[in-house]
């Protein structure tokens, strides 16, 4: 069985460019709203408040300072978070059903982004679709808005919307997946699931295979070292703002711990490097980027996954 799992990373890793003409009628789609009720997860004390920008530039120097490591700290103690969420999601399966679609890719999106980051909305974005080559491949998709992002809940950027309540929602979320009659499979009898992250989402997929291994059959790791030596030069680059105060008419409505890079350049130094991308990419990515909270940086940890003896892809 391990060998069929780790076939689903390979094939869909080379696939996307030659499997995504399928119509929509070859698959069936619906988007949902899970409501999380009192969940709970570990969560962290913060040293820190973003109300400014000068609040957040000042978070950035700490942050990329070559001695971070040991001149700076974010965290204040440790805590624990309790609440009820609401996640925006999008199930998809094939029309034709078969054994492959009883398997769910449950993908997990970056920071700056929201769930369309596997199924880019642009004229020409189906052939970066994930989605659609994981459907025309014949398995099931699930993906989301993560918490803080998208059309999920706005917590508090600071308190509650930090890397452990991410897996544990990821958690949540592939649980109900797999439970028999779920409401959120369009009738499909999901019997397994696989996790693909991209960026933070990978650090969340990889919190998961090590927390909760009996839940991922494999799991797929893109934009991902596992190490943080170069974490500085990220934070540096991005030239985070308060996004409320960058853009009132498009992020006014959210608290001032949610952040995002200054300008569409800033976005592309995260992903894009010159001449490998379309810069139409990056521009559609930037049109409809969503800012992350602070608290999620400052509360990502390197993930031991020493205890995950299944299929793992990393590139």
């Amino acid at each position: 069985m391990a060998v069929f799992f780790a076939a689903v990373l390979f094939s869909l890793i080379l696939s996307p460019i030659t499997a995504v003409h399928s119509s929509s009628s070859a698959y069936n789609c619906k988007s949902y709203t899970v409501p999380l009720r009192n969940i709970s997860a570990p969560s962290f004390d913060l040293t820190f408040e973003i109300k400014t920008q000068w609040d957040i530039t000042d978070w950035t120097i700490n942050e990329a300072r070559r001695d971070s490591a040991t001149a700076f700290n974010g965290i204040a103690g440790p805590s624990t978070v309790v609440g009820d969420i609401d996640i925006s999601a999008r199930f998809c399966t094939p029309s034709k059903s078969t054994e492959r679609a009883e398997t769910v890719l449950v993908m997990t999106h970056g920071l700056g982004a929201d769930k369309t980051y596997w199924d880019p909305i642009f004229a020409g974005g189906e052939q970066y679709s994930l989605v659609q080559a994981a459907l025309a491949a014949g398995f099931s998709v699930f993906h989301y808005d993560r918490l803080g992002t998208g059309q999920s809940t706005k917590a508090d950027p600071h308190s509650v919307v930090q890397f452990p309540i991410q897996v544990e929602i990821l958690a949540s979320l592939t649980r109900l997946l797999l439970t028999p009659s779920s409401p959120y499979t369009l009738d499909v009898s999901i019997t397994s699931a696989v996790h693909f992250g991209h960026s933070y989402g990978s650090y969340i997929t990889a919190g998961l295979a090590s927390a909760y291994p009996e839940l991922t059959q494999a799991i797929s790791l893109s934009g991902y070292s596992g190490i943080f030596d170069y974490f500085n030069i990220l934070i540096a680059g991005w030239q985070s703002r308060v996004a409320a105060l960058l853009d009132s008419a498009r992020w006014g409505h959210l608290q001032t711990g949610y952040v995002t890079p200054v300008d569409i350049y800033a976005d592309a130094y995260l992903e894009f490097k010159s001449p490998y991308f379309d810069h139409s990419v990056a521009e559609w990515a930037s049109s409809v980027k969503s800012p992350y909270a602070v608290g999620e940086l400052a509360t990502l940890s390197q993930t031991d996954t020493s205890n995950f003896n299944k299929p793992v892809q990393v590139f």
